[in-house]
């Protein structure tokens, strides 16, 4: 039928013409999603037009059918009476059902029946039901927090506070108290409601079940990772033993189980079981679910953080349009999913692509629940990551707040917030050069080892952090122990071919060859090396933006990084260049002036040649004795490395492009005296610049 659809077909015997193009694959899903009506819904166009189609098809093939369609009506239309009304929000797995869809999934499929309706003469009840769902929809956190707080005083005070639409209500209460971004008191409200559950309703019953997989959510959400893997663990095996196990609280749970498996520090085996659990999660909740576009967001960041992150980022490129498409572009699963996506673009080297989207994705969160939330939060914090490698400055100053909003909404001991302590501190160590005291890495992995293990990716990154910064600090040789044992820890926990232990391993190596050039034998720890080795930043740091993936940038394995920096006039024509080349390594180089390079460019001697034994091919450029006169960029100058010509090249036009712009602002301000002095005539002659 739809490849009919793209060809023409004859009309059937009763002389109506079927409209095939009508026919698409998800045309009776979506209509009678778009209707809320399984069956009867009195639109019996939809109905004769698929049976025409059917009859047209069957008489190309040979078959004849004889189709009653007034029969067909008269059936269709005597369902109207009896078809499912569009749900109200005065039902249960309406309003309190959350924006994620999971308890009005699960709320739907248990159909208790003391869910269905309010009591007769509650419509005040009813009424603070409407309004739960209708903030619900417009996803208002704190307006809706508000109306279920209501909700519950009511159905309390009238029903009593062992009710189970009582305790329904406080689900609604405790959801969106999280939802505003107050995590501990949704945990703590949601702890109190599974004790009154189960001494109410008893353990059996769906909203104690409920309770108990929103428990370990939000112990999640309050950075207790190994206690909510422990939760979620309780809750399958709970799931496991009911006789009537409901799918889908078996899922959630499952897929929870491997997420915050994941969080432990355990990716591959969170990779593994989130793989496992996608196609049953899709058949279950249906391709648009939110609770399947959660799980495939989860999916891709354990592949990600399993060490394949062009695999994660673009899983998630596709799947934040699908979400988009799906949910709106405001809804929070697609928010997260597009904050997920510039982090990992980001993490395979598309960073001024990820800059956009981080920042668009923060604008957004802003926008819907202000700079306080969560959401927010986390979408700054990519924003200000990609800032570091356009404008390490204002990245820095983006981290600092970052980390501040951070206490304030997690406090000072979630792991997110040791994070951005972290990422804080690398950011101001790569600026800051072989000055920062390695004494604050330690700090920072001893609170994220008390917080996560010792072994988790996360404290292991703090802990290459303390060697690098002993390495810019105290040199080479004092450092050398600390790299073995990160990059044994890698190997241990992620395995020898993760991007992140292959990079602890080039960083160790790095460090054994330079004692080993120092000393002028192999690979033993001599005495230290001074700190002018490495002085202006050393080996680049880790950021909690590596996440289990390969360095975001080629800059984590570069080291001696010095920003190029521009005087405030540019060197006059004829004056020497200030660029020299560095004849004693042993002493802390001068940056560079990218006017100075300019002059240097243009002074440079540039000849055609060939090569002995290509006479017949020219070439164009310096010789590699004058450019490393000029600019001193190279290990001799005997060759001239592809990436300094580029570099040069690059510097030379960013000085020519400020040179530019300031002689426009000069004539524009020569024009704006001019204009006001209202010499007419003396403007007749001058050409304005575009």
């Amino acid at each position: 039928m739809l490849e009919a659809a793209e060809s023409p077909m004859a009309g059937s015997r009763r002389g109506t013409t079927p409209d095939f193009g009508a026919i698409k694959r998800s045309t009776l899903y979506a209509y009678l999603k778009e209707s809320d009506d399984p069956v009867g819904s009195g639109d019996w166009h939809v109905i004769a037009n698929v049976l025409r189609c059917v009859a047209s098809l069957a008489e190309r093939n040979g078959h004849s059918l004889d189709i009653d369609h007034r029969s067909w009506q008269r059936d269709w239309q005597r369902l109207v009476d009896q078809r499912h009304t569009r749900r109200s929000p005065s039902e249960p797995h309406s309003w309190i059902g959350s924006w994620d869809g999971a308890a009005d999934a699960v709320l739907a499929h248990s159909s208790a029946p003391e869910f269905t309706v309010w009591p007769q003469g509650r419509s005040r009840l009813d009424l603070l039901s409407r309004a739960v769902a209708a903030l619900s929809s417009a996803y208002e956190p704190r307006l809706a927090k508000e109306a279920a707080q209501r909700l519950v005083d009511a159905a309390e005070a009238e029903l009593g506070a062992a009710d189970p639409k009582a305790l329904a209500a406080r689900h609604a209460l405790a959801f969106w108290t999280g939802e505003t971004g107050d995590a501990r008191r949704a945990l703590e409200l949601t702890e109190r409601l599974l004790a009154d559950c189960r001494e109410h309703l008893g353990p059996a019953h769906i909203l104690t079940r409920l309770a108990a997989l929103r428990e370990a959510l939000w112990s999640c959400y309050v950075g207790d990772w190994h206690e909510a893997n422990r939760r979620y663990i309780e809750v399958v095996s709970g799931e496991a033993r009911h006789p009537d196990r409901d799918p889908h609280v078996w899922l959630l749970a499952r897929w929870g189980m491997a997420r915050t498996g994941g969080r432990t520090g355990n990716w591959r085996h969170a990779d593994l079981e989130l793989a496992d659990l996608l196609p049953s999660v899709v058949e279950t909740f249906g391709a648009d679910h939110p609770a399947t576009f959660g799980a495939e967001a989860a999916h891709a960041w354990a592949a990600g953080r399993a060490g394949r992150p062009a695999e994660a980022c673009s899983r998630l490129e596709g799947l934040a349009a699908r979400a988009e498409t799906a949910l709106g572009p405001d809804h929070p699963i697609s928010l997260r999913i597009r904050t997920a996506s510039a982090h990992w673009t980001h993490a395979v080297g598309s960073t001024a692509k990820a800059l956009r989207m981080a920042a668009s994705a923060r604008e957004a969160c802003e926008s819907l629940v202000g700079t306080a939330h969560p959401l927010s939060i986390q979408a700054a914090e990519v924003e200000s990551l990609c800032l570091l490698e356009t404008d390490a400055e204002a990245g820095r100053a983006g981290l600092s707040d970052v980390q501040s909003r951070m206490r304030l909404c997690l406090g000072p001991d979630h792991p997110q917030t040791l994070q951005a302590v972290s990422n804080l501190a690398a950011a101001r160590a790569t600026g800051d050069g072989s000055g920062v005291d390695p004494g604050e890495f330690e700090d920072i992995a001893e609170r994220m080892g008390h917080a996560l293990g010792e072994e988790h990716p996360d404290t292991l990154r703090t802990r290459a952090n303390v060697a690098i910064a002993v390495l810019n600090r105290r040199g080479a040789a004092a450092a050398l122990p600390l790299f073995r044992r990160t990059y044994s820890s890698f190997r241990k926990v992620l395995g020898d071919d993760h991007p992140e232990t292959v990079t602890s391993r080039d960083l160790l190596a790095e460090v054994e060859e330079q004692i080993g050039e120092g000393q002028g034998q192999g690979r033993v720890a001599y005495p230290p090396v001074t700190d002018s080795r490495y002085p202006s930043g050393g080996a680049s740091y880790y950021t909690g933006f590596h996440g289990g993936e390969a360095p975001s940038s080629d800059s984590a394995v570069k080291r001696d990084i010095d920003p190029v920096v521009w005087s405030s006039a540019p060197t006059r024509s004829g004056e020497e260049s200030g660029v020299q080349p560095d004849e004693d390594r042993s002493t802390p180089r001068a940056q560079q002036n990218g006017f100075d390079i300019l002059a240097a460019v243009a002074s440079l001697p540039v000849s055609t040649w060939s090569y002995r034994g290509e006479e017949g091919v020219r070439h164009l450029g310096p010789m590699a004795q004058d450019w490393y006169a000029a600019f001193g960029l190279g290990a001799d100058d005997r060759s001239i490395h592809v990436l300094d010509a580029n570099g040069v090249a690059i510097v030379a036009m960013q000085a020519l492009h400020r040179m530019v712009r300031d002689l426009q602002q000069e004539v524009e301000s020569l024009r704006n005296g001019l204009d006001a002095g209202g010499g007419s005539k003396s403007r007749k002659g001058v050409k304005r610049m575009p």
